[in-house]
């Protein structure tokens, strides 16, 4: 009978969970609806992204793994974009590519419900996680995911990154009061969290460290009364840290080896930056429009920079809950104080010419993200406080806030193009689609310089052929000296080697071209025969992978030993 009664629980388990995937499923479909169509949907960096997917494909066609050398980019010199920007999340619409022979643009379409999908699933979590209540974490994913600043870095901005970052932000917030306020017993949730940030976009990373910091100092007293707490604390700070090597590691070793076109970019100054802040005027605003970020104060048809009326008069009404007390809300009212602080700081208000070293921002809008998970959080948590009829009450402003966002969504800007394919590749052209701003290319690269040669005899071209990042050609001069100029742009991790008629291998040197930033390959000896070049991981890439994948792993077992202990209990 217990045993009966023990499969049914399963059974009606299974059967909810199902539901629940198949009504998000839906609701992920509905936010992405603007993409259901063959057209595109023209937004800032979209050729750049696409051109990212499109060649970790080729890549995989190749059965290149890792994907690190984008080698079909800059006229086929190549760019590490693998190495500079986190693209880990960016294999799945890859493989779904690859696998499913999709166009780029419909794998990237894919890709944007699976994400919606997950940032829904992770809010859900977090928010229940916190308040206990799932009408609250209903309500809070529902905003999160139709946020008005989430929605335009989807349709007007194009900012993957920072869309794949929305899924971990959550878990953040959610692994910080699980230590502090919480049963402090998953503690690793912040650890993932901010291994997801770290690999889908660095400068929200960057941004939310001191909001990491600022939640520790508001609570230094909880933290140090229980020594447990301290712990988890530093554990899930050094797990974290390790998560992270295998993106910051490759990084940072390429950044000492060489010097690149950012190191030498000055950042721009608090004018610039203030110019670009949010005039008052425009805080409120709920539409999807598109534009660059220009001098908001005269701006009327640029692109919106708040974070929508909705989650301002939910968040809002926090102060109209009774009974609120910070000995007793203390985590609710400091997140709401941080949304209410970070969106201060993305308008004309706030003295930028006075916080110079924020200017690494560019656009103060970027901070939207932050009150936009305050808010929803806070802003679900209030509603269901002041409300009578609870879940009813929840229910009918889901439904309102599909309605709004279904309206919001019908503003996005169609490019009706028949021929759409010919359309986006049009978008893979010009460095500025391919590389962003092309701030990793080492100084005095020349993109230009497409030619193979000895560099002691510049008019006679070698003849070569190229797969990927991989250049192979017959040499056959005897009487100059090796050095040979490669028509690839130089990174840490190129290697070469020449097979004499009687088979023997030789490895070459590789260093960098410092006259046009391409690879150049040298030997003492004067030898002939063919030539290999490619890149390969290096030592620091192999060890950094490797202690991330392996922790990973034994965190994997971890959550699922704790979690099977925690079930029998």
């Amino acid at each position: 009978m217990k045993k009966i009664k023990i499969e049914k629980e399963m059974r009606d388990n299974i059967f909810n969970i199902l539901k629940f995937a198949i009504i998000v499923f839906a609701i992920s479909i509905f936010a992405c609806q603007s993409y259901l169509n063959n057209m595109l949907i023209y937004t800032h960096d979209l050729g750049y992204h696409l051109n990212r997917i499109r060649e970790i494909s080729k890549n995989i066609d190749l059965k290149i793994f890792p994907s690190l050398i984008h080698s079909g980019l800059l006229k086929k010199l190549g760019y590490a974009n693998s190495i500079f920007y986190p693209e880990i999340f960016l294999y799945i619409p890859a493989i779904i590519m690859s696998v499913l022979h999709l166009h780029v643009l419909t794998a990237y379409k894919l890709f944007l419900i699976i994400i919606t999908f997950f940032t829904f699933i992770s809010m859900y979590i977090s928010s229940k996680g916190i308040f206990k209540k799932k009408e609250i974490a209903w309500l809070a994913s529902i905003l999160y995911v139709f946020s008005l600043y989430r929605l335009t870095d989807i349709y007007v901005r194009g900012a993957l990154g920072e869309i794949l970052s929305f899924i971990f932000v959550p878990l953040i917030l959610y692994g910080l009061y699980e230590i502090i306020f919480g049963e402090n017993k998953k503690w690793w949730i912040i650890a993932i969290g901010l291994f997801g940030v770290a690999n889908s976009h660095v400068l929200t990373f960057v941004m939310l460290i001191p909001v990491i910091l600022l939640i520790c100092i508001f609570n230094v007293d909880k933290i140090f009364k229980d020594k447990k707490r301290f712990l988890n604390l530093v554990i899930a700070a050094i797990l974290a840290v390790i998560l992270c090597i295998g993106f910051f590691g490759p990084m940072l070793e390429q950044k000492l080896n060489d010097t690149f076109y950012i190191d030498g970019k000055s950042i721009e100054s608090s004018e610039v930056v203030k110019e670009r802040s949010t005039a008052l005027s425009m805080v409120l605003g709920s539409n999807l429009k598109s534009g660059y970020a220009v001098n908001s104060t005269t701006r009327n048809d640029g692109m919106s920079e708040g974070v929508g009326a909705i989650l301002l008069i939910l968040s809002g009404l926090i102060l109209c809950r009774k009974g609120l007390t910070y000995k007793e809300n203390r985590f609710e009212i400091q997140v709401f104080c941080l949304g209410v602080i970070s969106y201060f700081m993305t308008t004309t208000l706030f003295p930028w010419e006075k916080f110079e070293f924020l200017n690494i921002l560019q656009f103060p809008f970027r901070l939207n993200f932050i009150p936009t998970i305050c808010f929803s959080f806070i802003g679900a948590k209030s509603f269901y406080e002041v409300v009578t009829n609870k879940r009813d009450a929840v229910i009918i402003l889901s439904l309102v806030i599909l309605i709004i966002s279904g309206y919001v969504l019908s503003s996005v800007r169609l490019n009706f193009n028949p021929d759409i394919y010919q359309t986006v590749d049009n978008l893979f052209e010009g460095i500025e689609h391919e590389a962003g701003n092309a701030e990793y290319l080492p100084v005095n690269s020349d993109l230009e310089d497409l030619s193979l040669y000895n560099i002691h005899d510049k008019e006679k071209k070698i003849d070569y052929s190229q797969t990927g990042s991989r250049i192979e050609f017959e040499y056959k001069e005897e009487n100059l000296d090796m050095e040979i100029s490669v028509p690839l742009t130089y990174y840490k991790g190129y290697k070469a080697h020449i097979n004499d008629t009687d088979g023997n291998k030789t490895e070459l040197e590789v260093v960098k071209n410092d006259k046009n930033g391409h690879v150049l390959i040298k030997s003492e000896q004067k030898l002939t025969g063919k030539i290999t070049v490619e890149y390969k991981m290096t030592v620091i890439q192999a060890i950094c992978y490797s202690i991330t994948t392996i922790t990973i792993l034994i965190l994997i077992i971890y959550i699922i030993r704790d979690w099977k202990k925690r079930s029998t209990l």
